[in-house]
């Protein structure tokens, strides 16, 4: 291992440590972090590799910052490594920086105790850090590897004795994340598998009694992926917007003058206003979900995964099952309310694997456009028939009902739809990671 920094961290955390660090200064001499542990955030620099078959490519540095609960460990880890070789179209890297974050005390991880391996076009091969003899072996679960496209950052570890390297436990669920282009580290969301189990199971999409956009309904395989357990917080995309800026592929990702935005600019760094921390965010555009998703080397979902997660596949009228909607269980239009509320603050209309919102509070943006009959011109479902989705049809796909929609507008399959460049006070985001196709 190269040790690139020997430092003692000594900085000043500002706004209850809401933002995020790239080296900006915060207005008081002191820097802006993202969370609790003020790692030293850069920017990940451009390397020039020639590989085995002489060809040469511009490969980034890879910073991947993990969470790490284990007994009575509760720690995060946060690893810089740079690409030194590129072999069988496969990158290596060296690791240049190491370190753990305990209640919010950064340390330095000596020498040799982190390693990073390489990437593939198919696989991962394994990043891990040894702390206080353990050793922690990240990796990618079955989702990602061997399927195209998938997020690079793993998903789960293994705990191995430092002194020998044998197995104490493996396949403990985690969550990791990289920096944007400028070095503002993305969040570290919670995500489920969906579904819970199995691979290439034949899955029934939409309603013989539901609206004619949902009819009649089409089966095909399902591969799993893993979604967010929660819509995209104010806190989420601040951090975005502070590392990417509010242009999205030529149009504003959310739209700052709304009177029920809830952010707020200065110096550069975006922040929720008081208050609003949780909160999901609001008034973004379609460009600016899909956009926020790739910045996390994610993906928004496409309706299939959206409804295989809402309906249990097929197994239920609501994520949380089929009894009628009520204000325990979701935030709609017989709620008389005027806001959407905090993120899960419903627990009760929670999903059975604990996803929270996916019916009221926020209708949510997904991938493709919208096709009304979609359903009735596919049949059974393709990964051909699917990509007639991508057509553009001048509107997307939107799901899961708000808290300004009826009842009916919760169900698991319903279908909605809206311009992409849109913004409204009861339209946002999730994310999911892994292999979306059918």
């Amino acid at each position: 291992m190269k040790q690139a920094y020997a430092i003692v961290l000594s900085c000043v955390c500002l706004a209850g440590c809401n933002g995020s660090s790239s080296g900006k200064d915060g207005g008081d001499g002191g820097f802006v972090f993202f969370g609790e542990c003020p790692f030293p955030y850069s920017v990940p620099q451009k390397h020039t590799i020639t590989d085995d078959r002489g060809m040469e490519h511009h490969p980034l540095d890879r910073h991947v910052r993990c969470q790490i609960k284990y007994e009575d460990l509760d720690a995060e880890v946060f690893i810089k490594a740079e690409p030194f070789k590129i072999e069988m179209q496969s990158t290596y890297y060296n690791v240049i920086a190491a370190y753990v974050c305990r209640a919010g005390q950064v340390d330095v991880l000596p020498e040799g105790m982190a390693e990073f391996g390489s990437i593939g076009r198919h696989s991962w091969k394994t990043m891990d850090v040894a702390i206080e003899g353990k050793r922690y072996v990240f990796s990618m679960s079955e989702i990602c590897v061997g399927h195209r496209p998938c997020t690079p950052w793993p998903d789960q570890f293994d705990v191995r004795r430092l002194d020998d390297g044998s197995l104490i436990t493996e396949g403990v669920l985690s969550m990791c994340a990289g920096v944007g282009d400028n070095g503002y580290p993305a969040p570290l969301v919670p995500q489920v598998r969906i579904p819970p189990e199995g691979e290439g199971v034949p899955f029934s999409m939409g309603s013989l009694d539901g609206d004619p956009d949902e009819q009649p309904p089409v089966t095909f395989d399902i591969y799993p992926v893993r979604m967010d357990v929660r819509e995209a917080s104010n806190s989420d995309f601040a951090a975005f917007l502070t590392d990417h800026g509010n242009d999205c592929d030529g149009h504003p990702c959310v739209d700052t003058q709304a009177e029920s935005f809830q952010l707020e600019q200065t110096d550069g760094i975006w922040k929720p206003k008081e208050g609003y921390q949780d909160y999901p965010l609001v008034h973004v555009s379609w460009y600016g979900a899909a956009s926020y998703c790739s910045w996390r080397r994610m993906l928004l979902p496409h309706e299939a995964a959206w409804e295989i997660a809402a309906s249990g596949m097929g197994t239920r009228r609501y994520p949380w099952g089929d009894e009628d909607p009520t204000c325990d269980r979701a935030l709609f239009d017989a709620c008389s309310i005027s806001a959407p509320g905090p993120v899960c603050s419903i627990p009760q209309g929670n999903s059975r694997e604990e996803i929270c919102d996916l019916s009221g509070n926020l209708a949510e943006w997904l991938a493709g456009w919208y096709l009304a009959d979609f359903y009735a011109t596919c049949g059974t479902m393709t990964y051909s028939c699917a990509r007639s989705t991508y057509e553009d049809t001048g509107e997307k796909c939107v799901r899961g009902g708000s808290f300004l929609d009826p009842a009916h507008n919760l169900r698991a399959t319903d279908r909605d739809r809206r311009q992409p460049s849109i913004t409204a006070a009861d339209l946002g985001l999730r994310c999911i990671s892994g292999n979306p196709s059918f």
